[in-house]
């Protein structure tokens, strides 16, 4: 099925911008908002973010480096208490000495390196998993993006259809005005049918300023989506063609990211798990120090001193028994893991039921639209005929006006199947993972 809306009388009375300007389709919007749309901008950063992360995580591998300085100035050294007959004293008795001088400096400089850590290597790997899922959570944002400007495109599609539709009958209900006061003022007709076609022409121009404003909304709205300034104009070509709903994908469920999100939570749900395993098992460190201390004195028997010192050795870690909270974490794992396993089955069976729904509903509106753009036509061309009658004289202002009244309900009529139709496409790709090209 094909659609085509040309709007150009529309365009006279709606403020979108200069002629000039460029118009967009529906894909060139898309295209736009996967540039600027400010979500999938916070997600890419997001993504940059996680790539950070795992520099990050890789930082644990290598050596690491520190150095450390420590000066003191002693305006009292403090004493120790020893026995006196250490330095030749009686037995029993203890003196205080003040060992150093009063100026000191120390510097020390310590590499240490990971010898073997079974947690750097669950780590690494689960930032790598972390940048898989916040790749897919960008994914995920574009089509959530994708859907609601397509939304609002089709939204914008109905408005346009009814400013169209109301402009038609505004013309019509003009002429009619025009022709019910010549009728009255020539003693031919009553001033109670004037003064209701002016009803009915006031009610329709009421509808079509909302109509206007609704569609002013539109635009602001997917100006928001595309990036587009509010400050700037924004011209959309509104062309729907090629409606049809393609064929079940056999690999649907394969498609969605809902479901591809589940699995890589279940992948890191399950590193998790052996991270947490890995507790149990010591972990072994290398390391060197280098040592440079400074002793100084001044005054008349001034002194300056230097002591290196140096020293590698290996340092062994093991947390015996950390009063169950490894055990703790990995019941917590656990369910955490069953939860998952229940929201995949969930989204799977959504998936199914809106697979389900998006093809009967696209199937059931398919049908009734071409019905419905019948009975317009047909609706139409009565209420022509019923105007042509009333200039006569023939028919009566109440069949004119029950005849406007079909007019416009099966207008209405045919815009509610034309965007149940459309939504039912929108749906039919978003249940299949088909709303962007990945």
């Amino acid at each position: 099925m094909k659609l085509k809306f040309h709007i150009a009388a529309l365009l006279s009375f709606v403020a979108i911008g200069s002629t000039k300007a460029q118009e967009y389709s529906l894909p060139q919007l898309l295209e736009l908002a996967m540039k600027n749309d400010f979500s999938i901008q916070s997600a890419q950063l997001e993504e940059r973010k996680t790539n950070a992360k795992i520099d990050e995580v890789k930082s644990a591998l290598l050596p690491n480096v520190a150095v450390s300085g420590d000066y003191r100035r002693y305006f009292k050294i403090p004493g120790q208490v020893v026995p006196a007959s250490a330095f030749g004293g009686p037995e029993g008795q203890y003196s205080t000495l003040a060992f150093g001088l009063p100026y000191n400096l120390s510097t020390t400089a310590q590499v240490t390196q990971n010898l073997y850590n079974p947690s750097v290597k669950y780590a690494l790997k689960a930032a790598n998993l972390n940048r898989e899922l916040t790749s897919l959570s960008t994914v995920k944002t574009k089509e959530d993006v994708a859907y609601n400007v397509t939304d609002a495109y089709y939204n914008l599609v109905t408005v346009v259809q009814q400013m169209a539709f109301l402009d038609s009958n505004l013309i019509s209900l003009d002429r009619m005005h025009k022709v019910s006061d010549l009728l009255y003022q020539n003693k031919l007709g009553q001033r109670v049918d004037v003064d209701r076609i002016l009803i009915n022409k006031t009610t329709t121009e009421t509808q079509l300023a909302t109509l206007k404003d609704n569609y002013s909304q539109l635009v602001n709205l997917l100006k928001y989506y595309s990036g587009t300034p509010q400050t700037d104009s924004l011209r959309i070509a509104i062309n729907v063609s090629d409606v049809s709903l393609p064929a079940q994908a056999q690999d649907a469920e394969l498609r969605r990211t809902d479901v591809a999100l589940l699995n890589k939570q279940r992948d890191l749900n399950e590193l998790q798990d052996k991270n947490i395993k890995s507790g149990f098992i010591p972990t072994v460190n290398a390391y060197g120090v280098a040592n440079m201390a400074f002793y100084a004195k001044g005054g008349e028997n001034s002194t300056f001193q230097d002591v290196p010192g140096y020293w590698a050795g290996l340092q062994l870690n093991w947390n015996v028994f950390d009063g169950m909270a490894r055990r703790a974490k990995r019941t917590q794992n656990q369910i955490d893991n069953d939860k998952l396993n229940v929201q995949l089955r969930q989204v799977k069976e959504s998936i199914a039921m809106e697979e389900a729904n998006a093809r009967n509903k696209f199937a059931v509106e398919q049908r009734n639209i071409n019905a419905k753009k019948d009975q317009v036509a047909l609706a139409s061309r009565v209420y022509k005929q019923i105007q042509l009658q009333f200039k006569e004289g023939t028919v009566s202002l109440t069949d004119v006006i029950q005849a406007e009244n079909s007019n416009l309900d099966a207008q209405s009529n045919y815009l509610t199947s034309l965007v149940q139709l459309l939504k039912a496409e929108l749906e039919w790709k978003k249940a299949t993972g088909s709303l962007i090209q990945k």
